[in-house]
């Protein structure tokens, strides 16, 4: 082999290296329960989503009939990336509920509720249980589950208001909740049985979300560290968080 066959063929191999560290870390699917993405799999009309599929496999999508409560879809805004915006009136039903016991939950978006009152993430509806994830006002996190004992606990998270990825994780024992991969709280909680979410930004279609979301996934399993890092770290990367 000549001298110059010989230098590129090392710079393909260190070139094929570079691509392999730079590609982004597979998303894992192992206890994925509901995966929802501004990106994929909205259906919309006139800007107004009827429907946001589930890209889990689980066919748990987001649905609503009724116009005026359908949620809008932004383009670009999110590092080129679609957000699905709630305005404090819409709210999306999951065609089946999720429910787990220990879980992962990440979810890309910020709050854009101006007053410090709730909005909501995830919450009841229906005859479910009245469980809720949601920011608090304008700095905390509140996860709170009546149907499964889980107390109320309240989270200072930073500025909920810019956009974030919020992990609230939970092993059967302890409660942690991530801003931006960064632990902002953990909590020695006991909860029984499943934690049941039925529908993205409302509470019983009375209270709504002020807020935009970019991605929301449900795992039925509490990640362990290196893992969650790792998952986390996809997740900021794709929507250049800090």
């Amino acid at each position: 082999m000549t001298k110059k066959l010989v230098v590129l063929a090392v710079f393909a191999v260190w070139m094929g290296g570079c691509a392999k560290r730079n590609a982004p870390a597979p998303v894992p699917t192992n206890g994925l329960e509901l995966w929802l993405r501004a990106d994929t799999g909205v259906v919309a009309e006139g800007g107004r989503i009827s429907r946001w599929q589930d890209q889990s496999g689980h066919g748990r999508d987001g649905v609503m009939a009724n116009a005026p409560r359908q949620p809008a879809l932004v383009a670009s805004t999110l590092n080129g990336l679609p957000v699905v915006r709630f305005e404090g009136a819409q709210s999306l039903y999951l065609k089946e509920p999720v429910s787990p016991e220990a879980f992962t939950i990440l979810v890309v978006g910020k709050n854009n509720n101006p007053e410090d009152t709730f909005s909501m993430i995830l919450g009841p509806g229906g005859n479910f249980p009245n469980n809720q994830l949601r920011w608090e006002n304008g700095g905390e996190v509140l996860a709170v589950g009546t149907g499964n004992g889980l107390p109320a606990v309240t989270t200072a998270v930073g500025d909920t208001r810019a956009y974030h990825l919020l992990t609230a994780r939970y092993d059967g024992a302890t409660l942690t909740v991530h801003m931006n991969g960064r632990l902002a709280g953990s909590h020695p909680v006991k909860a029984q049985g499943s934690w049941v979410l039925s529908q993205v930004g409302a509470y019983f279609s009375q209270h709504y979300a002020e807020a935009d979301l970019a991605e929301v996934r449900i795992y039925s399993q509490a990640f362990p560290a290196a893992d969650l890092a790792s998952v986390e770290a996809e997740l900021k990367s794709r929507y250049a968080l800090r």
